[in-house]
């Protein structure tokens, strides 16, 4: 016998279902910002803001804590895209999944159970 059982979802589920799926999609955030760290117009900014910074004031301090207040904000940009997207399917279709994913004949929403969890 297998140690997990798959059946479809009830609405005993919603909670644990709810939490899985935010956890799930916070888990994006890093790669987000990875990906983030590589497209070209970041890259251009986290260049160009602490160069153009040193060349007006001439103070590497000043270029240097710019590129490291950049880095922060770009991790808070990556998470709060992620938050958004989690809160408007918290509105939208994960508000009912019984209404969502269970009401046509041809469609479903699986449900995998581990040690009773």
């Amino acid at each position: 016998m297998a140690p997990y059982h798959i059946r479809i979802y009830q609405e005993s589920d919603r909670k644990p279902v709810l939490d899985l799926y935010c956890r799930g999609m916070a888990e994006h955030v890093p790669a987000t910002f990875r990906h983030m760290l590589k497209l070209p117009g970041t890259l251009l900014l986290e260049l160009g803001v602490p160069l153009s910074l040193l060349l007006l004031s001439g103070s590497w301090l000043l270029a240097l804590m710019s590129s490291l207040t950049l880095l922060p904000f770009l991790w808070f940009l990556a998470r709060h895209t992620w938050y958004q997207h989690v809160v408007t399917c918290l509105r939208t279709d994960m508000a009912d999944i019984t209404k969502s994913y269970l009401s046509t004949s041809d469609s479903c929403f699986w449900v995998a159970e581990s040690g009773g969890q």
